[in-house]
């Protein structure tokens, strides 16, 4: 009876659990520049940020409309390089407009040219939707060569975000008043989609994902709501343009290429399309390792994509479902008072899970030391070892771990079975 009592009250409050997050999510992250106030972890705060905010506008098209797109950095790009011709116009004094206001003019801008490339690729849905993304992602990022007067070639357009009145004493200077700038816009982002997400448009997204016949059948025109969602979608990913124009005070030919396009899906689908704030999960960990792991080994992208192989074919719901399902198992394991074994399972899966990591670790730094390091760079030292990729047993000890680890995996595999 308690245990009904339990499971009742959890589903009571289960509908507020994402508000919940993300209002957590809010605070901590005002307070992150006050305690990491170097330039390094400011830096890495605001990436995170605009980051996040354009994999959630890439998941409203692929995680609440069932719209793949291969070229979604095209309206971030876009937004981008309207935001910085923007601050060229202030810093030049003819645009009133305080800095602060930039990342609406690209929101508005991505929305604009969503609007015109919406209308031709949301007449279709599916894999054609795709290839149809795909070529205007290409043909876009062929025009920003052509067109070096707004484009600025491949070197760009730059911009100085300190030119032009401070706002409320605000120069935007410092590193740390520009973090705050994009945290504000960042969390108005994140409310505005999760609110889309619950209105009567969010509900018919979800159902033209689901089935768009019979959505068509009660009334509702699908392409209608796709091409409304691909316009929202554009105006936050536009957004997000303007923070990462405003950030780096650069916007280039690249933030329009098929490159970035990939990077966003990478993140989202690593983090979980099926949950609100799954790509943030995404965005965290795709940040953090292109700029921190990127500065440990030079295989940080073959890890990346390593990831997302298993995010595939193991974990679908990505990471934010490991998490949630790690959770409903735990309530399950609470209601047959089982929590010890459970515990002792996910102890054991873990363990299993790093001999396995390090393995396949240590023979990927192995090569690529011994393919692109000389002399005593070649020598690997990691997990308190010293390895060297022309010592024979040194990958006898490496293969020896990842094949213990590969046996462990597999005689489990089986036991279980055997159990069912």
């Amino acid at each position: 009876m308690l245990n009904n009592v339990q499971l009742r009250s959890q589903s009571r409050f289960q509908p507020y659990l994402p508000v919940f997050c993300i209002a957590l999510l809010s605070l901590a992250i005002l307070f992150l520049p006050a305690y990491f106030s170097s330039g390094k972890a400011l830096n890495f705060i605001s990436q995170v940020c605009i980051a996040s905010v354009f994999a959630l506008s890439f998941n409203m098209l692929l995680g609440q409309t069932g719209m793949l797109s291969f070229g979604h950095a095209v309206y971030s790009g876009l937004g981008g390089f309207v935001a910085i011709h923007a601050m060229n116009k202030i810093s030049e004094s003819g645009l009133n407009l305080p800095l602060s206001l930039v990342p609406l003019i690209g929101g508005l801008a991505g929305a604009l040219f969503g609007s015109f490339f919406g209308w031709i690729s949301t007449k279709k849905s599916g894999i054609t939707f795709s290839m149809i993304s795909l070529g205007i992602g290409e043909l876009v990022f062929a025009s920003a060569l052509m067109f070096p007067g707004f484009f600025g070639g491949e070197g760009g357009i730059s911009a100085n975000r300190v030119s032009g009145e401070a706002f409320f004493g605000i120069t935007f200077g410092p590193q740390i008043e520009v973090s705050y700038l994009i945290i504000l816009w960042t969390i108005v982002a994140v409310l505005s989609m999760y609110f889309i997400q619950k209105t009567p448009l969010g509900k018919l997204a979800e159902a033209v994902r689901d089935n768009p016949e019979r959505l068509a059948f009660i009334g509702f025109d699908p392409r209608w709501v796709r091409f409304l969602m691909f316009v929202l979608s554009s105006f936050f990913a536009g957004i997000a343009g303007a923070l990462s124009a405003i950030n780096f005070e650069i916007v280039t030919a690249e933030n329009l290429s098929a490159v970035r396009s990939g990077t966003v899906l990478l993140f989202t689908y690593i983090g979980g399309v099926s949950f609100f704030l799954g790509p943030v999960v995404g965005a965290v960990l795709g940040v953090f390792m292109s700029v921190f792991l990127s500065e440990l080994t030079p295989a940080w992208q073959l890890y990346m994509g390593i990831l997302f192989i298993f995010i595939v074919v193991k974990a679908p719901q990505g990471l934010s479902g490991l998490a949630f399902n790690f959770s409903c198992g735990f309530q399950r394991a609470q209601t047959q008072a089982s929590v010890q074994n459970f515990i002792l399972r996910c102890g054991v899966n873990v363990v299993l899970a790093g001999m396995f990591s390090c393995g396949i670790i240590l023979i990927i730094e192995m090569l690529y030391h011994l393919r692109f390091q000389a002399g005593d760079a070649q020598i690997l030292r990691s997990f308190g070892l010293e390895l060297n990729p022309h010592n024979l047993f040194s990958w006898v000890v490496v293969v020896l771990l990842f094949g213990v680890s590969v046996s462990l995996i597999a005689w489990r595999k089986t036991k279980q079975r055997g159990r069912r």
